[in-house]
């Protein structure tokens, strides 16, 4: 049975955090692939502006080339719906039945919100996480709610130790706005592309 990741979010743009969290799951728990998933409307970003999901799309494409671990896909973002983690995975599973197992990839922050999350009961009974971790950050409050979601609802978790690597999106994007250096936060593939169609400024497309 082969082992897919799944990594979820608004990828906006994407940086290094998201590719070292997306190649330590693989790694660490030796999946077979890692997908990433852009997502058009996020549930809890419904009144942020977003570059398009063609920008955002077309981003992660090159950033994960090289890798032949990594793909895109684009079925969130061709969908007018709101994103929802739960029905995007079992569009997976419908499509692969038995042949697969799935492991949506997250890191500690939205994963302590988890429960939050639509139809969260089900995607804990029915799907695997994989959680990036670091030392002594929020792990005692982890810890608590892995144990208490593995018996609540029988959840199957994985923690892996994820690099401390503070980058966000928001930052990069405020970077952007000052006119200030972004070099070294993403692929330089991705820095071209957002200069080129100048993203996250006042003339953005």
């Amino acid at each position: 049975m082969k082992k897919i990741g799944i990594i979820g979010g608004t990828f906006d743009p994407v940086h290094y955090g998201h590719l070292i969290l997306a190649e330590q799951a693989r790694v660490e728990v030796a999946l077979d692939e890692v997908i990433f998933m852009p997502a058009m409307v996020q549930p809890f970003k419904l009144n942020e502006k977003i570059a398009s999901g063609d920008h955002r799309y077309a981003m992660l494409l090159k950033a994960v080339s090289g890798n032949p671990y990594f793909s895109v896909s684009r079925q969130e973002i061709d969908s007018p719906k709101i994103s929802y983690t739960i029905n995007t995975l079992r569009d997976f599973k419908a499509e692969l039945g038995d042949k697969a197992e799935f492991f949506f990839i997250i890191g500690t922050d939205a994963f302590l919100g988890l429960e939050k999350w639509y139809a969260s009961k089900e995607l804990l009974e029915d799907f695997s996480f994989i959680v990036g971790t670091r030392p002594g950050y929020k792990e005692r409050q982890l810890k608590l709610l892995i144990s208490r979601l593995k018996k609540e609802y029988g959840a199957k978790i994985t923690e892996i130790n994820n690099s401390e690597v503070e980058i966000s999106s928001s930052g990069i994007r405020d970077l952007i706005h000052a006119g200030k250096s972004i070099k070294y936060l993403l692929p330089e593939s991705v820095e071209e592309y957002i200069y080129k169609y100048k993203l996250y400024t006042e003339s953005a497309e």
